[in-house]
């Protein structure tokens, strides 16, 4: 508001009406009008509660008003960021002649002030856009470094940070956190008879079933090959026994859909161990290797089945 384009006596026009227009194009109705509200605020607080003042701050809140209408609009940004502008020095020339009440003076002026303002707001747009695209990319980036290529779900990085985060939680709280290791039994025949393809199918299908079967707070990740981790923040051991079986029932009945038509039947095998019941106050690492060890012990029982770990 400093820097602004004097009109007459008490009167300027400046280039606010541009926070309010990109607030409107990049993120909506209810931002924009608080981008509105402090835009008027500091309007009256910077330049004192004057006549002019306050037909500027009542004509910024239409400019706030009409932003936030069209905000809604199934437009590209760029046409909305447009539109919204051409409408903010609409109702901006009107406050300008209200205020002035001489529109030679006006005139003698606008032109300037809309030249500058589409220019301004098409810089806007230029900025914003490689923002927006730049935090895509970032955003991107970060999923795919957490997330497995073929499930969608969570890696193994992902898993070695959601348990940094919620074991030293689950002391704080004093709460149980539960891990299980599960592993598809005899899964190289499948890819030996029916090709890796329909490895890739299988191992797809069965991450769907363990976020069926799982809480949505739970971790669920492929750790590698078969093998499938899923962490359970804030469950009791009884309680994880019982996803594990709703896990392995799943799986005994589902029919694993392949290319051309064909199905097969998979078992799979699964540890469980929760702390703080298995040892005491452990580390991420060792629950992993409690679980992993319960998991060895349910493939040399005859696999299809739930082993926990004991110590």
């Amino acid at each position: 508001m400093y820097y602004s384009i004097p009109v007459g006596f008490n009167t300027i026009a400046d280039l606010r009406h541009l926070a309010i227009v990109a607030t409107a194009a990049y993120i909506g109705g209810p931002a924009t009008l608080i981008a509105t509200l402090f835009v008027c605020l500091g309007r009256l607080l910077l330049f004192g509660v004057t006549t002019q003042a306050i037909v500027g701050a009542f004509f910024m809140m239409l400019v706030g008003l009409g932003c936030a209408l069209l905000s809604h609009l199934s437009w590209s940004r760029l046409t909305k960021l447009i539109v919204m502008n051409i409408f903010a020095l609409g109702i901006i020339f009107c406050s300008l002649t209200i205020n002035l009440n001489n529109l030679d003076d006006v005139l003698h002026v606008y032109p300037l002030h809309f030249v500058i303002s589409m220019a301004g707001g098409f810089l806007l747009y230029l900025i914003a856009e490689s923002i927006n695209t730049s935090n895509e990319l970032l955003f991107l980036l970060e999923h795919i470094s957490y997330t497995d290529h073929l499930t969608n779900l969570s890696n193994r990085r992902q898993l070695e940070s959601s348990l940094e985060e919620q074991l030293p939680q689950a002391r704080q709280r004093h709460e149980h956190l539960s891990v299980l290791v599960l592993d598809i039994d005899h899964f190289k025949e499948v890819n030996d008879t029916y090709g890796h393809a329909a490895g890739d199918a299988v191992l797809r299908q069965l991450g769907q079933i363990l976020i069926d079967k799982c809480r949505s707070n739970d971790v669920v990740t492929r750790s590698g090959g078969e093998e499938f981790t899923v962490l359970l923040p804030n469950c009791a051991f009884r309680q994880a026994l019982r996803i594990a079986n709703q896990i392995l029932s799943g799986v005994n009945q589902y029919e694993f859909k392949l290319a051309d038509g064909l199905t097969l039947k998979a078992t799979v095998s699964i540890g469980v161990t929760t702390y703080p019941g298995t040892g005491g106050d452990i580390s991420g690492a060792a629950l992993l290797e409690q679980a992993d060890k319960a998991l060895y012990e349910a493939k040399n029982a005859g696999r299809n089945r739930v082993c926990s770990y004991e110590i």
